[in-house]
C-alpha cells in the first residue's frame, strides 16, 4: 500500500518534490486557476519590487525638494515612510513566500486572494504603528533615539511587517486578555 504524500505546511520541507513522482512536470491547476496565480504573482512581485526602489528614494530623501519640505519635516516624512515601506517590502516577501508554497504544495486557492492582496499593506500599517509607539516613547522596547538611524528603522519595520501575521494575532490575543471578556473569546473562536 503507498503512502501518502507528507501534506504538512512547512515552508522548508526536506522532501522538495511536493508528493511528485520524478518527470511528473505537468501542473495541476487548470488555465483559470494559473491565470489567477499569475495575476496575483504579477500584483505582489510588483509590491516587492517596488519597494526597495521607493526606499532607495526616501533613503536619498528626494521627496523633500518635490513636496516642498523644510529639512526638519523632510526627517520625519522620510522616517515613517520608510518605515511604512520596509514594512511593506517584508510583507510582500511574506506574501510571495506563501504564494508559491500553496501553488507547489497544492494548497492555493481563491479564497486566500483577499489575505494575499491586503498582507503586504497590513504589514505596512502594522509596521508604521510599531514605529511611531517606540518613538512615543509608550512602550520603552527600545531607544526612540535609535530610530534616528535609517537603518534601525528598516531593520525594525521589515521583520514587523514579514512577522505581522503572526504578530497580529499574538496582538489579537493580548487585546482579549486585556480588554475583552471570556464570552467575547467564545465568540472568536466559533
Amino acid at each position: 500500500m503507498e503512502s501518502e504524500p507528507d501534506q504538512s505546511t512547512d515552508f522548508a520541507p526536506d522532501d522538495l518534490s511536493d508528493g511528485r513522482e520524478p518527470g511528473e512536470w505537468q501542473t495541476r491547476y487548470p488555465s483559470h486557476a494559473r491565470k489567477a496565480i499569475h495575476i496575483e504573482a504579477f500584483y505582489i512581485g510588483i509590491l516587492f519590487f517596488f519597494s526597495p526602489l521607493l526606499l532607495s528614494l526616501l533613503w536619498l530623501r528626494a521627496f523633500g525638494s518635490w513636496l516642498v519640505l523644510t529639512d526638519a519635516q523632510n526627517l520625519v516624512f522620510t522616517k515613517y515612510a520608510f518605515a511604512w515601506t520596509s514594512g511593506m517590502f517584508g510583507g510582500s516577501l511574506f506574501a510571495m513566500k506563501w504564494l508559491y508554497h500553496s501553488v507547489a504544495h497544492n494548497k492555493w486557492n481563491q479564497d486566500r486572494l483577499l489575505w494575499r492582496i491586503f498582507a503586504p499593506h497590513l504589514s505596512a500599517g502594522l509596521a508604521f504603528a510599531f514605529i511611531v509607539i517606540i518613538e512615543s516613547d509608550l512602550l520603552k522596547i527600545f531607544d526612540s533615539k535609535a530610530l534616528n538611524n535609517q537603518s534601525v528603522v528598516f531593520s525594525i519595520s521589515f521583520l514587523v511587517g514579514y512577522f505581522s501575521d503572526s504578530a497580529l494575532a499574538k496582538l489579537s490575543d493580548l487585546a482579549y486578555s486585556l480588554f475583552g471578556t471570556s464570552k467575547d473569546s467564545k465568540k472568536r473562536s466559533m
